[in-house]
């Protein structure tokens, strides 16, 4: 869950919830392994995915698919649709900003969001 903004423990890793979370919310483990076997990590990657997205894989229904988006959304850090500015704070300590290497691409580049984040243990 989001860091409480009382709290500061200076965990960095409180934004990123492993997929296997959501077993705790009625997913079953097999589930969870399909979703690993595809490429899903964490809640954040499932809840980028679109449905259609989640329906190709094998096994999955569309009953099933949307219990996991259920699931997720509860073990989402954000799950009541707000995060305080702290949060997003912390959030945004842990991205580094990439360059291209020449001002002038750069700069054509900057509507665009070049962010990256650092891996875990960093």
């Amino acid at each position: 869950m989001p860091a409480s903004v009382t709290s500061d423990d200076g965990d960095e890793n409180d934004f990123i919830v492993d997929i296997d979370e959501i077993q705790a919310h009625g997913v079953n483990a097999a589930d969870i392994t399909k979703l690993k076997s595809n490429g899903f990590y964490t809640v954040a990657s499932v809840t980028a995915a679109t449905r259609k997205v989640l329906l190709k894989i094998k096994g999955f229904s569309e009953i099933k698919v949307e219990k996991i988006k259920e699931a997720v959304n509860k073990c989402s850090p954000t799950a009541n649709g707000f995060i305080t500015a702290a949060e997003l704070g912390h959030q945004r300590k842990r991205c580094i900003r990439l360059s291209t290497g020449s001002k002038q691409f750069d700069s054509v580049l900057a509507g665009l969001v070049i962010d990256a984040v650092l891996p875990y243990n960093s």
